[in-house]
């Protein structure tokens, strides 16, 4: 039979979540080797654990929390046999304490890292592309899609998109092709170069009716929108009047004008700037450690041959193999 002993190297709180429903934290749930068990007990003890015994929990309660008593029992019976002064465990779990120190120091030094404002101003300042955002106007050419899927999965398409496709296209009361809708949005884009009016066009063509309704305003593009990559693309490398392609989407192609670029307040950004400073002090602070304890080589052979140094190899001129540590 195998059982499940909890071991992590680190593991990240669960923070504090009171459900609606959720069993009273002084409910008396179970009972353990001849004591009651509340709620409240056994949520304490989950705060700390790997997301490992949270699935496991989640699938399983019971076993899951015969197994928390168990772990206790016998970690409490392996302190009373002193078996953690014994080696190799001991060594073993002084490495398991270091590892965890190092990873909270690690956290330590990216989390409470202090972003001043001349910071933040100065990196918003440099960065001022990353930031910029634009008004657009758009107009949606609809086509059917195509009823059924044969044949592979187009290269420039995902399997939601094409499932989408055709769940719209069920329901869609646009009869043109896809191949009419490139062909009409192609004109329109020559007419609106060529000076044509975008208001009447978008009242003329535009088939999405909530955009049409609004005079063909769609909100603002910025690097952080849910938009495709694609529409992010094109937008923000517009200049104010100028209009893209058309582009390609799941069931129609989208003709946009930019209406106005603007710069997104600092505000805005405020958050994402902190997290990418904090993260280039800590990928610089990692390299300044790690260059202080880079070995200066000594020995050519040890380093060339690695497997010289490993524990149960016989070193010339000891007549005898140091002893392997027992398998785990």
């Amino acid at each position: 039979m195998k059982y499940l002993f909890i071991l992590a190297l680190a593991c990240t709180p669960l923070a504090a979540q009171k459900l609606p429903g959720a069993v009273p934290d002084d409910t008396v749930v179970a009972n353990v080797d001849g004591k009651d068990v509340t709620a409240g007990e056994i949520r304490q003890s989950m705060a700390y654990m790997p997301n490992e015994f949270i699935q496991l929990f989640q699938q399983n309660p019971k076993y899951a929390v015969q197994q928390l008593f168990m772990l206790r029992y016998l970690s409490d019976e392996a302190e009373k046999a002193k078996l953690g002064e014994q080696s190799p465990l001991k060594e073993q779990l002084a490495f398991l304490r270091a590892n965890s120190m190092a990873s909270a120091m690690i956290s330590q030094e990216h989390n409470f890292y202090p972003v001043s404002n001349q910071q933040l101003q100065e990196f918003y300042n440099k960065n001022q592309a990353r930031y910029q955002q634009a008004k657009i106007k758009v107009i949606h050419i609809a086509f059917r899609p195509a009823a059924s899927v044969m044949g592979p999965v187009p290269k420039d398409k995902s399997l939601e998109d094409v499932a989408r496709s055709i769940s719209e296209g069920g329901s869609s009361q646009v009869q043109r092709t896809e191949a009419e809708a490139r062909k009409l949005a192609e004109d329109l884009v020559k007419q609106i170069r060529g000076g044509a009016d975008f208001a009447k066009l978008v009242a003329q063509y535009s088939d999405d009716a909530k955009s049409k309704a609004a005079g063909g305003d769609f909100g603002v593009v910025n690097i952080n929108s849910s938009y495709s990559e694609d529409v992010k693309k094109a937008v923000l490398a517009l200049k104010a009047g100028e209009v893209t392609d058309p582009l390609p989407q799941s069931n129609a192609f989208y003709i946009i004008r930019v209406e106005e670029k603007t710069i997104q307040p600092m505000a805005e950004v405020t958050v994402s700037i902190s997290e990418e400073i904090r993260g280039a002090h800590l990928n610089q602070w990692l390299a300044d450690v790690s260059k202080r304890f880079d070995p200066t080589v000594k020995s050519v052979e040890f380093f060339t041959q690695p497997k010289l140094a490993l524990p149960g190899v016989a070193v010339p001129g000891n007549g005898a193999a140091r002893p392997a540590p027992p398998a785990q």
